[in-house]
């Protein structure tokens, strides 16, 4: 079974979408499905996405991308799927609103390919409102048939699915969370080398944000409920790890100078490989005050380091509260407050036990090979293989 992941970027700034497509090509190529990815990729991306996540180089397929460049489309990859197309099962797309919808059209349409789209959020009600008229300048091209026609979708979470039915599809919709690589469960980090690169005190206590510094990430609500809890956060540092997009990172700047907090938090820029576990074994508290997620890599390796979590109800992270492994909070500044107020009011033994509690969630139910057995279940069904697994939602 040869199984196309489709995506715009696998490499270091594809962000949650593209350590799903890593993650799940590595492992179902374990359980025997010739699985690989297609993207708009350099040589240097597809380098560093196999060394990163044990992917074979030749299972990572780059193609250069044609003008205009944020159509992110490529006429090389059209080509290639006219010419491989009937040797190809099943294409499983990550992320959608690009001009890599066409292929997916392209081949239900020459060849009677099935087709699976995971949309990593962009169906949330948040994520569509944004560049509307763009989006409905792809529907109208290419997004609506290949939303429409889609063999089944890919829900990496309940308030996914739910985004799928709101938005008014009616195909079949697996729910299958992210998850984490027993690598990441069995690794570990150095607490004193990430405090040394960025000049932290070894009294300071650290709250981590990292994801990417942009608009939708709720950094600014974040800081208005440090500022309510200043006295409480006086002990501790947060640390801002992530790219900027949208030029968000100067108006966060801005406003650290305007609440008078520059001494209580480190704008890190992007952290990978060891820079990041070192991060996580710093921290004490991790945070992610989203207005809009699909289900965020980031908290998993969070808990997956044994650190608790403040997450707003972007993410689909229930667990947070029931696993008693952090805080699921309202979308809003004094829901986050109250949750900082919370955690602040923790003592590092409670934190450190909460993380046990989450990094013990991780191990038992949300690892990579777990996600790829069922995945692997999917496409069997889809192709008319096997049943209908019970994970697969059709009304």
């Amino acid at each position: 079974m040869r199984v196309v992941h489709m995506i715009p970027s696998a490499g270091p700034a594809s962000f949650g979408g593209g350590v799903v497509a890593l993650n799940l090509v590595r492992e179902q190529c374990r359980l025997g499905v010739g699985s690989e990815i297609w993207s708009l990729d350099t040589a240097a991306d597809r380098e560093w996405a196999s060394r990163s996540y044990g992917v074979d180089a030749e299972a990572i397929k780059c193609f250069a991308p044609s003008l205009p460049a944020r159509a992110l489309w490529s006429r090389k990859m059209e080509r290639a799927a006219r010419r491989e197309g009937p040797g190809i099962a099943l294409v499983h797309q990550h992320a959608i609103w690009s001009g890599l919808s066409r292929i997916p059209n392209l081949l239900r349409e020459r060849n009677g390919i099935k087709t699976v789209v995971t949309p990593h959020g962009s169906l949330q009600e948040w994520a569509v409102k944004k560049s509307n008229w763009k989006k409905k300048i792809a529907l109208t091209l290419y997004e609506g048939d290949n939303l429409k026609f889609a063999s089944c979708f890919h829900a990496v979470g309940a308030n996914e699915y739910i985004d799928i039915r709101e938005y008014g599809l009616k195909n079949p919709v697996a729910v299958i969370p992210n998850c984490i690589s027993t690598d990441w469960l069995q690794s570990s980090g150095d607490e004193s080398v990430f405090r040394q690169q960025y000049g932290i005190r070894p009294d300071q206590r650290i709250l981590l944000y990292l994801s990417r510094v942009t608009p939708k990430k709720g950094l600014l609500m974040l800081l208005e409920a440090i500022d309510a809890n200043r006295d409480s956060f006086a002990d501790w540092c947060l640390i801002i790890a992530g790219a900027d997009e949208f030029n968000h990172q100067a108006e966060v700047e801005a406003e650290i100078q305007r609440r008078g907090l520059t001494n209580s938090v480190i704008l890190a820029g992007p952290l990978f490989g060891q820079m990041k576990r070192d991060a996580f074994a710093a921290a004490e508290l991790f945070v992610l005050p989203s207005y809009s997620e699909g289900a965020p890599i980031v908290i998993l390796e969070a808990l997956g380091a044994g650190v608790p979590v403040i997450a707003t109800k972007a993410s689909p992270w229930p667990q947070l509260t029931s696993h008693g492994c952090g805080w699921w909070t309202d979308i809003e500044v004094n829901a986050i407050a109250e949750a900082l107020q919370a955690a602040l009011s923790r003592s590092p033994e409670q934190l450190r036990q909460m993380g046990q509690a989450g990094k013990a969630l991780m191990v038992a139910d949300f690892t990579w090979q777990q996600a790829a057995q069922k995945t692997v279940r999917l496409y069997d069904w889809l192709l008319g293989h096997g049943t209908q697994p019970d994970f697969v939602i059709t009304d």
